[in-house]
């Protein structure tokens, strides 16, 4: 089995002038975990994902402060909060995105991307044809696969 034959076709992306608050309503509004980023002309030039998100919203909102004498404290100040959460989501995508996606083509076996997605800890891949995105795989698509047809 080859990429194009597992990869799910239709995928839902954000351009990368698109703010934060509309990746996360696009993850939030398709339960799904990472969006591709595409310039103006359609090309994939990143990937967000909700971690990204995540970890971006707690560098940003939490204060911490550190005792000699025992564990890290956090102490979130609910004013901080709200001022550093609607900053973030009004920034736009391109600024938190990760610039280096993993792709593969259409006919990259399936084993070879379950490879690299163990090798490189991912949980999705882009299919690209001719610098087209024309595709998603995602580590919940090769374990449905391996259940479907395997033992």
């Amino acid at each position: 089995m080859v990429a194009k034959e597992l990869m799910t076709s239709h995928v839902i992306k954000i351009d990368a002038n698109a703010t934060i608050g509309q990746a996360v309503e696009l993850l939030r509004e398709h339960t799904i975990s990472g969006l591709p980023v595409t310039d103006p002309q359609g090309r994939l030039i990143g990937v967000i994902t909700g971690g990204d998100v995540l970890r971006a919203i707690q560098q940003k909102a939490q204060k911490i402060y550190h005792s000699l004498f025992g564990p890290t404290q956090v102490v979130i100040d609910e004013n901080v909060w709200k001022e550093d959460s609607n900053r973030l989501l009004n920034l736009p995508v391109e600024k938190m995105m990760s610039r280096s996606p993993f792709t593969v083509q259409p006919q990259t076996p399936v084993g070879e991307i379950a490879d690299l997605m163990i090798r490189q800890n991912i949980r999705r891949v882009f299919v690209l044809e001719h610098d087209k995105l024309v595709g998603i795989i995602t580590r919940n698509d090769i374990v449905r696969w391996l259940v479907r047809h395997v033992g």
